[in-house]
């Protein structure tokens, strides 16, 4: 049973609410994730939510923002209230980059420079996020990338996305929203550390399976064009290397990187446009998807978000690593608890 506790801005606990018509927690590993609150009307409930109050849970780290609250009386006169909100990520998406930000070097230098300059210690103070703080990481994959007017939990989202890498914004007992990167443990047949987890018919917990091979979205040679006009402009091709037939070409407009007059140096921002250009090389993807059951295998004991799985269909003679990028937790009318996990990349 999933039991919401409602917090005031002022972080002091309110009460429990133990008494609702459904509960959904969505928990997401590249992006902020959600949740769905019914209970009926009353004058406690109406006194008790507001908004910008947060939503916590004694059994799970993420802290959810009450955003919206839709109070609604149908055709049998029963009435109930939605409370709808994100986690503390979302808070990510309140700045932009600004002014223009240039990064490159390693992976988390990036993103935690990035969370940084526009609200933990900006250079324009009304930016700035009292109790907002960075638990530094170390992931050594480098990036060179330049951001303007970007929204901040977009650039986030999307980078992690591109090395594997999640984030989260938790509270520690300060009451501090503590903002970090991390990677999920490899729980596959490739390492002998961790316990493997498996989701196959031969075990009985995976329930459906679709296996796909996709060949149309190749692209393997990008036409990355920056600033400058006509034969003047600036442009570069990224190849995988293919050749002949093999080779499919794609153009990337990136006129918004900009050199600044010649400031940054010719190699440097070559550099950039190279990176942009790598960002768009795919190959033929495949996609091995399914609906598992959670019951040898439990979840927050034997495989938390962002680990990696494996996936198989013994029958088909397929077997894939998966990471779990999402999980919906759900209470029902009825009282029945579900959990709903999504794998990906």
């Amino acid at each position: 049973m999933m039991i919401p506790i409602i917090m005031n801005t002022n972080f002091t606990r309110l009460a429990a609410i133990d008494e609702y018509i459904s509960f959904i927690w969505t928990s997401r590993y590249y992006n902020t994730g959600d949740f769905e609150l019914v209970i009926p009307v009353n004058a406690k409930n109406i006194n008790l939510i507001k908004k910008d109050f947060y939503i916590i849970r004694d059994d799970d780290e993420n802290v959810g923002i009450i955003e919206d609250i839709i109070i609604n009386r149908n055709e049998d006169l029963e009435e109930t209230m939605t409370v709808t909100g994100r986690f503390l990520q979302s808070i990510l998406g309140r700045r932009i980059i600004a002014p223009q930000t240039n990064c490159s070097g390693r992976l988390s230098n990036c993103i935690e420079a990035l969370v940084n300059s526009c609200l933990v210690n900006p250079v324009i103070s009304a930016r700035k996020i009292n109790n907002f703080i960075i638990d530094s990481s170390s992931f050594t994959d480098k990036i060179d990338t330049q951001f303007t007017g970007d929204n901040l939990l977009e650039t986030v989202s999307e980078i992690c996305m591109v090395y594997g890498v999640g984030f989260k914004v938790t509270m520690n007992s300060s009451n501090q929203f503590v903002f970090k990167l991390y990677k999920g443990e490899d729980r596959t047949y490739d390492q002998d550390e961790n316990p493997w987890v498996i989701f196959s018919d031969q075990y009985d917990n995976l329930l459906s399976s679709q296996y796909e091979e996709c060949y149309k979205d190749i692209s393997t040679a990008v036409w990355v064009a920056g600033e400058g006009d006509g034969l003047d402009r600036k442009a570069l091709w990224v190849s995988s290397g293919e050749t002949g037939l093999g080779r499919y070409e794609v153009y990337k407009d990136e006129r918004q990187i900009q050199s600044n007059g010649g400031e940054i140096p010719l190699s440097d921002y070559n550099k950039l446009l190279e990176a942009s250009g790598k960002d768009s090389l795919t190959k033929y993807t495949t996609a091995f998807t399914g609906s598992v059951y959670f019951d040898n295998v439990k979840y927050r004991e034997d495989v938390f978000l962002g680990d990696l799985c494996v996936i198989e269909n013994q029958r088909w003679g397929i077997v894939v690593n998966s990471r779990l990028v999402e999980v919906i937790e759900s209470v029902d009318e009825t009282g029945e608890y579900s959990i709903l996990p999504t794998f990906g990349i």
